[in-house]
Formats: structure tokens, sequence, C-alpha cells
């Protein structure tokens, strides 16, 4: 189980309302499923992720081991977003163009 991070991890340079928002998340269950809304294949898997505010509840098609991959990349980047409050789609949006008068 992934224990939050300590504020002595995140360093002095963050204010303390993002250093209390340092949070963490756990895959609860992966467990084998039929597929989402009667979808063909008997290769779902059902997953659940404790989320601080609330649990998020997947489906994904595979063998177990690539499915528990996945949830390690999807746990890092939501912990990632929540603890820089950015999100991984506005890292690459162009800015607004703005209007000119004239």
């Amino acid at each position: 189980m992934t224990q939050p991070a300590s504020n002595d991890a995140l360093g002095d340079s963050q204010d303390k309302d993002v250093q209390e928002y340092a949070l963490r998340c756990t895959v609860i269950s992966v467990e084998k499923s039929d597929g989402p809304g009667g979808a063909d294949g008997n290769d779902w898997y059902r997953y659940v992720i404790d989320s601080p505010g609330s649990p998020i509840t997947g489906y994904r098609r595979g063998i177990k081991s690539d499915i528990l991959e996945y949830l390690n990349e999807c746990t890092s980047k939501l912990e990632e977003r929540m603890n820089t409050r950015k999100s991984a789609r506005s890292a690459g949006r162009k800015p607004a163009r703005t209007q000119t008068s004239g």
C-alpha cells in the first residue's frame, strides 16, 4: 500500500496548502468481470482505485499483468495531477488568443 508523502519529502519551497494536499491513490481491487454494457470478450477486468474524494471504478480488457501495469501508471499520473494541481492535458495547450483593437 502506498503511503502519503511526508512534508519533508515535498521540500520547503512549497506552501502549506500544497503540502497538505500531497495525496495518494491506491488500487483497491482488480477482478475478472463481464465486459461493460455487455461488451464482447471474456478478458475484461473491473478495477477500483481509492482516490481522495471518491473512488474510481473502471473496466479494462487484457491480461491481468497488463492491467496491473496500466493501473500503476494511472495512479502515478493521478497523484502527480493532484499534488501539482495541474492537468496532463493542459500542459500541451496553446495559450488563448487575445483580441487586439484596431
